[in-house]
């Protein structure tokens, strides 16, 4: 797979988490509709399609890296399993709840100290863009709290990769 270019502003998660968080999902993976939202390279949801994901949505802001999404996405040849959305992902949530999109696993990658994680988490709780028995999961630094619960959402595992958390959300039982 292609890297981001020096100055683009992109954190790929790294081998050692991204090995970890598909370990802990598992068989849960096969056949999953994934949606990786601040997608920076597409590691993970190109992770997820080699795990054997049904499906991948891509939500990345910026061009430049969405360019490079595309061309990971086609060097691996998963092209007819995949969207690429070249958007805002607050507006990204809004564009997919529109469609009636349901996914079995959510990854949220936002950049570290982001308001934007916080605002995204809410937004995903009010859409229900989530299927039932999903699995939410969001990246952060672990001194960048974020809640026990988004709506329905409850957080229900943490795991911790030196600087970097996984937080993982189910719906409310």
């Amino acid at each position: 797979m292609k890297a981001p270019k020096r100055g683009w502003r992109v954190r790929p998660l790294t081998d050692q988490v991204r090995e970890a968080l598909f370990n802990i999902l598992g068989a849960r993976v096969v056949d999953s509709y994934f949606l990786d939202l601040f997608a920076g390279t597409g590691a993970v949801g190109i992770e997820a399609l080699s795990r054997g994901a049904q499906i991948a949505m891509f939500v990345e802001l910026n061009r430049q890296v969405v360019a490079l999404i595309r061309e990971n996405i086609e060097l691996t040849g998963f092209s007819d399993r995949t969207e690429v959305y070249a958007v805002d992902v607050l507006r990204a949530i809004t564009i997919l709840h529109g469609k009636q999109a349901g996914f079995d696993i959510i990854f949220l990658g936002a950049p570290y100290d982001s308001p934007v994680l916080e605002k995204a988490l809410n937004k995903l709780a009010e859409a229900g863009l989530l299927k039932p028995d999903g699995i939410l999961i969001a990246e952060h630094r672990k001194h960048q709290p974020v809640a026990q619960s988004y709506g329905k959402y409850e957080k229900y595992r943490e795991a911790r990769y030196g600087e970097t958390m996984l937080s993982f959300y189910k719906e409310k039982v």
